[in-house]
């Protein structure tokens, strides 16, 4: 998985490119640097990294550097907005991963879903979040409309 995500360093943000090498480490790739890292004790699945959120995470330092890191980027811990997979309650309910506005609703009662597939847009800091589908099934029941703030964990789609 491959994507931009907001980095915090020493207070300062950053929009870097992140990609997902598997087994807990990344390729964070900024002005025209890349560096790989280690994320450790995140508190969510490896392989959940889909798009920014809220909440910070932290990164562990990095592990390989091809080159010096920039002044302005000191080597040490990051802070890596990451979005939990979503939860799925019992394995039929999609949850929010992160407090947000509904925007777009992508799919419709009745529509068959794949893995992976996005069901929902979720804004969380002004950043697009397109919550996946985390197995097969129907769309059952849609449980938000356009335009709900929900919280972490609320419910959003239900699966057949």
């Amino acid at each position: 998985m491959k994507g931009k995500v907001k980095v915090i360093v020493d207070g300062v943000p950053y929009e870097v490119e992140v990609e997902e090498l598997g087994g807990g480490k990344f390729k964070v790739s900024f002005e025209g640097e890349s560096y790989e890292v280690e994320a450790k004790d995140l508190g969510i699945p490896m392989g959940a990294l889909q798009a920014p959120s809220a909440a910070p995470v932290q990164v562990g330092a990095p592990v390989a550097t091809p080159a010096p890191a920039p002044a302005s980027v000191p080597s040490a811990s990051v802070g890596v907005p990451a979005v939990p997979a979503p939860a799925a309650a019992g394995g039929d309910v999609v949850s929010a991963p992160m407090p947000g506005k509904v925007l777009r609703v992508l799919v419709g009662v009745g529509d068959e879903v794949r893995v992976g597939q996005g069901l929902v847009i979720l804004e969380a800091m002004k950043m697009e979040n397109e919550i996946p589908s985390p197995r097969d099934g129907v769309v059952k029941r849609i449980l938000v409309k356009e335009g709900d703030t929900v919280d972490t964990g609320q419910p959003l789609i239900e699966l057949g």
